[in-house]
Order: C-alpha cells, then sequence, then structure tokens
C-alpha cells in the first residue's frame, strides 16, 4: 500500500491536493485532546442510576416495638436506614449532572490536535466513497479496493452520506460519521480516516 502524507494520497485524482497546515499540522496540545475526551464522555453519561430511599422502601410505617423495656435500642421504622433492607442514605439519584465544561477554543484546539496526529502518523486518506443503495457486501467491495485492510485495523469514515452510513452499520472494525458529528475520541482511536476534499474544505472554513 502507498504512504500517505500531506501531499501524496491514496487516490490518484488527489495527487495535486495538499492537506492545510493549520488544520493538520498545528502543534499539538495533548492536555487539550485529553480535557475535550473526559467532557464528551461526560456529556453521553444518563445518570440513570437510582437508590430508593427510606420514603420510597417496601415496610410498614408502625413502629416495630415498644419504646421501652425491651433491651434493645429504641427503633421507630424498619424503613430506617440503619434496618437491613431499610432505606439508602445519601446513594446516587438520577439527578445528579455529570456534565463538565470547557470553551469552545479549547475544543477546537483540541479537534485540531487529533487530525495533526493523524496527519504525523500518514493516516488520512483523502478519498470519497459513493453507493447508490445500501448494499454491505458492495461497502466492503469499495474497501478492498482502497487496501486499507492490510496496514488498518480500525477505519473511520467521513461522510454525509446515510446510504453509506447504513452500509456499514454492522461492521465492528468500520465506522462512517458525520462531519458535525465526529468527536475526537473516534478519531483518536481510529487506525485511518478517510476524508474527501470538500469535508477538509469545510474543516478549514471553520478553523478561520
Amino acid at each position: 500500500m502507498k504512504k500517505i502524507n500531506d501531499s501524496i494520497n491514496l487516490s490518484k485524482k488527489n495527487e495535486n491536493f495538499s492537506l492545510p497546515p493549520k488544520v493538520f499540522n498545528i502543534k499539538v496540545n495533548n492536555q487539550a485532546i485529553f480535557d475535550t475526551i473526559l467532557f464528551e464522555r461526560a456529556s453521553r453519561r444518563k445518570g440513570n442510576h437510582k437508590v430508593k430511599n427510606r420514603s420510597e422502601v417496601r415496610g410498614g410505617g408502625r413502629k416495630p416495638f415498644a419504646q421501652k423495656h425491651t433491651g434493645k435500642a429504641r427503633a421507630g421504622s424498619i424503613r430506617s436506614p440503619i434496618w437491613v433492607g431499610g432505606g439508602i442514605i445519601f446513594g446516587p439519584n438520577p439527578n445528579k449532572n455529570y456534565n463538565l465544561k470547557i470553551n469552545k477554543k479549547l475544543r477546537k484546539l483540541a479537534f485540531l490536535s487529533s487530525l495533526t496526529l493523524k496527519s504525523k502518523k500518514q493516516a488520512i486518506i483523502i478519498d470519497e466513497i459513493k453507493m447508490n443503495k445500501i448494499s454491505t457486501k458492495e461497502f466492503i467491495r469499495k474497501i478492498n479496493l482502497l487496501k486499507l485492510k492490510e496496514a488498518f485495523k480500525k477505519i473511520l469514515i467521513v461522510s454525509e452520506s446515510k446510504i453509506l452510513y447504513k452500509s456499514a452499520n454492522n461492521l465492528k472494525k468500520i465506522e462512517v460519521q458525520k462531519l458535525s458529528c465526529l468527536n475526537i475520541e473516534k478519531i483518536i482511536n481510529a487506525d485511518a480516516m478517510i476524508i474527501s476534499k470538500s469535508d477538509i474544505k469545510k474543516i478549514e472554513g471553520m478553523v478561520k
């Protein structure tokens, strides 16, 4: 397989196209990448864990035994947190907000840093896969023509095509994402990234 860098691309039609340095050749900020990945993970947390407090557990509301003359510690309810099977105090609840805050400049820096890392590893492939109908078999055939599986195991394809997305939906090692939905962790984890010239120009326009 041919090596790919800023000026040498997989497709012959893209030989004269070079990656813009202000997008794919900036000073990498690893801390920005780390912070943004934490931000993205936190934003996906649903907070759906829940425990029952003393007002929600099953059990009678009456006093379990007399206040005095039993030799036991006084108790007002079997739903008390100190009883086995009682309510939980200060347990997790779905009202907790896990979202983190980072500014837009840091997120943009992390995005460009992750693209720069891919470029330095020669893992940016400038190409555009087009399909007329949903077909996983045809999609795999087109990927095999690029001969990427010999060098890369996990491939990220940037495309707005729903046909492409549905054709690759059940493939574990290949993922199709819209440019607007790209996150830093997916870029970092991918061994190779296929992106079209038009999407590169869109990113370049976002940086201005």
